[in-house]
């Protein structure tokens, strides 16, 4: 039989890790949200004082974040390796990868004016 006073109790800290920031956004690099959870979409890792800001005016451009102004920054539809699938004659008319014709793909690049 054990007695009181002999027992001992071993108790281990759980391992902590520091939580993951990041900065959701569109195809256009707008703010969708900030956010520790992992969700469906474009994101990039940000540090604790851009996630505790919180800033919904910023974009991200190239998988930076750029606070240019507004006026600052130019997006255009341009041919790509992936994006929207369009016939080669018209771009307003959009096809699937069945379309027999000849395509091309579009995809909007979005740039920064410095």
């Amino acid at each position: 039989m054990i007695k009181e006073e002999e027992m001992i109790i071993v108790w281990e800290a759980p391992k902590l890790t520091p939580p993951e920031f990041r900065l959701y956004y569109d195809e256009q690099g707008k703010v969708i949200c900030y956010t520790c959870e992992k969700l469906d979409g474009n994101y990039i890792i940000i540090d604790a004082r851009t996630f505790a800001e919180g800033r919904p005016d910023i974009r991200v451009i190239n998988g930076k974040i750029s606070t240019v102004n507004p006026n600052a920054i130019v997006s255009k539809l341009m041919p790509d390796k992936e994006g929207q699938l369009t016939t080669e004659e018209d771009i307003s008319i959009i096809v699937d990868s069945s379309y027999k014709g000849n395509t091309t793909t579009w995809k909007i690049h979005t740039y920064e004016l410095k």
